[in-house]
C-alpha cells in the first residue's frame, strides 16, 4: 500500500508568519496535532503540537497562552517528507526512526499533496480489509489438499 492510499489529502496549512496563539487554536478547533507550513506554496516546515507546548506558558486555571512568536520560529523546518508512490512500511519505519508521527506528502517540486499521521496508519490495523492495494481473494482447498504454512 501505497502513501495515497492513506493520506489525509485536504490539509490546513498555515504560514511562517501565523502567530503561536492562532497556531494553538486552529490546532485545537480543528482537532489535530500538526499544520504544515507553506511560503509560496512550497512546503517550508512543520508545526507541531509539541513545537506549541515546549514553548506554552501556563496561566491560571489550567489554560495556555504563548509568547508572541510566529510559527517560523517554532516550526520544525525541512520536515521529512515522501512521495505518493512511497511504500506504507517506509513512512511507519521513518516515524519510528525520527520519533515522529507525521511525514508530509509532496511533489517532486515540493508542493504540498497530503499528509500521513501515525493515527492514519494504526487504523489501518482497525480495518484489515482496506490493507491491501489489491483486490481481496478468497481460495478453498480441494480434499486432498494441504494448506501452505
Amino acid at each position: 500500500m501505497r502513501a495515497s492510499r492513506v493520506m489525509t489529502k485536504d490539509v490546513t496549512c498555515i504560514t511562517p508568519d501565523f502567530g503561536l496563539d492562532r497556531a494553538w487554536s486552529l490546532m485545537t478547533k480543528l482537532n489535530v496535532r500538526h499544520l504544515p507550513i507553506v511560503f509560496s506554496g512550497k512546503l517550508v516546515g512543520i508545526l507541531s503540537d509539541r513545537d506549541l507546548l515546549v514553548r506554552a506558558l501556563q496561566v491560571e486555571g489550567g489554560a495556555l497562552t504563548f509568547p508572541p512568536l510566529a510559527v517560523g520560529e517554532a516550526m520544525t523546518p525541512h520536515p521529512i517528507t515522501c512521495q505518493q508512490a512511497t511504500p506504507v512500511s517506509k513512512l511507519a519505519a521513518l516515524m519510528l526512526e525520527h520519533r515522529i508521527d507525521s511525514i508530509p506528502i509532496v511533489s517532486t517540486r515540493d508542493d504540498l499533496i497530503g499528509l500521513v499521521t501515525s493515527t492514519d496508519l494504526i487504523e489501518l490495523l482497525t480495518s484489515p480489509d482496506t490493507i491491501s492495494d489489491v483486490l481481496p481473494f478468497t481460495f478453498t482447498l480441494k480434499k486432498g489438499e494441504a494448506a501452505a504454512a
